[in-house]
């Protein structure tokens, strides 16, 4: 197989394994590293479907390891948020329950029309990223204003995506 036909899974390997690296540097007080890697990690996001969709080089392994890597990404970061006290531990659980359900949802033989759930992961790489630079920002306000706010706005999020999604599969059958 071509190195063509491989790099969009390469990349989301890197993603994973990048995880793990944003995990062990913010838990280590590193947030200008971590601020990098995920912004590393968050190009990989994007070039590995960039690069399936140019180079004809999309494959269901290849989705398959981007949802994967997108999701141990969210997870690794916001399990180190919530170890570093910054989140609830329940927000781990919403966020591994929505994965889920949409993995089950997923497999069914005609797609789910949601609205939200498109945007979800998107919100969700936003609201860790806007997590870790918090600590390197000149914002007034205390942090816990701004991650109530987040943890907020995840929980609203997740329920409307659970909602849409579920009254499509309702609609459907």
């Amino acid at each position: 197989m071509k190195l063509q036909k491989l790099l969009p899974s390469i990349l989301s390997s890197l993603r994973i394994i990048l995880a793990f690296v944003l995990f062990y540097t913010f838990l280590n007080q590193m947030i200008v590293s971590s601020v990098i890697i995920f912004i590393i990690a968050l190009s990989t996001d994007y070039l590995d479907g960039f690069i399936a969709r140019k180079w004809d080089a999309a494959t269901n392994l290849g989705a398959y390891l981007d949802t994967i890597a997108d999701f141990v990404l969210v997870t690794s970061a916001f399990l180190a948020f919530i170890i570093a006290g910054i989140y609830p531990y329940w927000l781990l659980i919403l966020i591994i329950f929505m994965f889920l359900q949409f993995i089950l949802t997923s497999g069914i033989k005609k797609p789910i029309y949601d609205p939200i759930g498109k945007y979800y992961g998107a919100f969700l790489f936003t609201s860790a990223g806007v997590t870790l630079v918090l600590p390197l920002s000149y914002i007034t306000l205390p942090v816990s204003y701004i991650t109530s706010i987040l943890l907020i706005l995840i929980a609203l999020f997740s329920l409307l995506s659970l909602l849409t999604r579920y009254y499509s599969l309702y609609k459907k059958n």
